[in-house]
């Protein structure tokens, strides 16, 4: 649609990311190749005319040269390094040129493309690494209903844990490289849901299945995820783990650029605090303990920058973890209970803690939906918990748009 304005007319087109999800430090547990192909499918849930992606080495110790960018539009899944299945496919420029080398640090977005997309079809996005590559910044996900990702080297396909750490160690399965988002412009106004957390956010168990629930019945939603392995509400990473610089700054320092710089989401879930309890004498120093009063201050402070940003906050309460890194005292637990008290008093709230914890023992995960530390959920717990978030999110939306 188009309306005139002083007799010229004006594109109501917009950006919106179609997939997002944030790049982390992983520099401790990097990947090395050799003239790397990285292939990435998924599943677009919006109508759209153009496409253009943001390409990323944040966290890069060393220059990230990209070449060879395609992306491509299927119905059916793109299995191999060919282009047979895919119905369009375009060559992507950055500032005209078939490709460049991105500094340690820099981010750059990719000259736009005619493409048009529907909600429902696979896109996928390849790209070449070439010569010798050590990459420290990706994005870091479990759940295949992110995207599913193949690496080529000269000699054919090669699995992820044969280049990457992360991988190997299965810290993220499944790994991205050079792409921090990757954008539709469209006439519609899609509702845009910012995931905002720690890794229980970033692993995506129940971010994908709430993005394949979308994708199933919910044409025009789109979910982005700002999850960060270890983060917290209120301290730095300040650890002793050899994972420490994954963990990134305090959730109150990092929320307004994570969130909000490049994007305006209509609901930002804020799905973090456990880290807050479980970190102070695991690895963080114990003085960094907090209080409920204070783990509350932080997550007010979130829900206050989500509005000042005219967004809606939507504060998740926190899991159950007694048994985790051998944690059994109350104290962390009376804190727990406490700040879920608190969330449940908001005027959205989505409850995780009742979708996971054990029927008989309120303060410990059901082994059910226990990923085997007593604190990480699994595939099943996020297909309960994104069950729960539909109506709570569907109801958010048409209260608001009845306001």
């Amino acid at each position: 649609m188009q309306k005139s304005i002083n007799g010229s007319m004006q594109d109501r087109r917009r950006w919106y990311p179609v997939w997002r999800c944030h790049v982390q430090d992983y520099a401790p547990i990097g990947a090395s190749a050799s003239d790397l192909t990285q292939q990435m499918t998924f599943r677009n849930n919006l109508d759209g005319e153009s496409i253009r992606i943001r390409l990323s080495n944040l966290y890069g110790k060393e220059p990230l040269p990209i070449s060879n960018l395609q992306v491509m539009v299927s119905e059916e899944p793109v299995n191999s390094f060919t282009n047979e299945k895919a119905d369009i496919v375009r060559t992507m420029t950055i500032h005209s040129s078939p490709g460049m080398i991105l500094s340690p640090g820099e981010e750059c977005m990719t000259d736009p493309v005619l493409l048009p997309v529907k909600a429902g079809e696979l896109v996928t996005v390849k790209m070449t690494f070439p010569g010798e590559c050590h990459i420290s910044g990706c994005c870091g996900f479990h759940s295949d209903n992110i995207g599913n990702v193949m690496f080529f080297e000269k000699k054919g396909r090669v699995k992820a844990a044969k280049i990457s750490r992360a991988a190997a160690r299965n810290f993220s399965p499944h790994v991205v490289f050079g792409i921090r988002s990757i954008e539709v412009a469209s006439r519609e106004k899609p509702v845009i849901l910012a995931a905002f957390g720690d890794s229980i956010v970033q692993q995506g168990y129940w971010a994908g299945a709430l993005q394949r629930r979308f994708a199933e019945s919910m044409p025009g939603w789109l979910l982005y995820n700002e999850g960060i392995s270890g983060n917290r509400v209120l301290y730095d990473n300040h650890s002793s783990s050899n994972l420490n610089p994954i963990f990134g700054k305090a959730g109150i320092r990092r929320f307004e650029t994570d969130v909000f710089s490049s994007c305006h989401p209509d609901i930002v879930l804020i799905a973090e605090g456990v880290n807050d309890l479980v970190h102070p004498g695991n690895g963080s120093p114990i003085s960094e303990t907090v209080t409920a009063e204070e783990l509350i201050g932080g997550l007010k402070k979130l829900c206050c920058m989500t509005e000042k940003n005219g967004s809606i906050p939507l504060p998740a309460t926190i899991s159950p973890f007694l048994g985790y890194n051998e944690i059994e005292d109350g104290q962390r637990e009376e804190v727990r209970q406490q700040v879920n008290h608190w969330i449940r008093q908001m005027p959205y709230f989505l409850d995780v803690d009742a979708c996971v914890r054990s029927r008989f023992d309120a303060s410990c995960l059901d082994a059910a939906y226990d990923i085997g530390d007593h604190l990480h959920l699994n595939a099943l717990a996020g297909d309960v918990i994104s069950e729960e978030a539909v109506p709570v999110l569907k109801k958010i939306i048409e209260k608001e748009t009845a306001a």
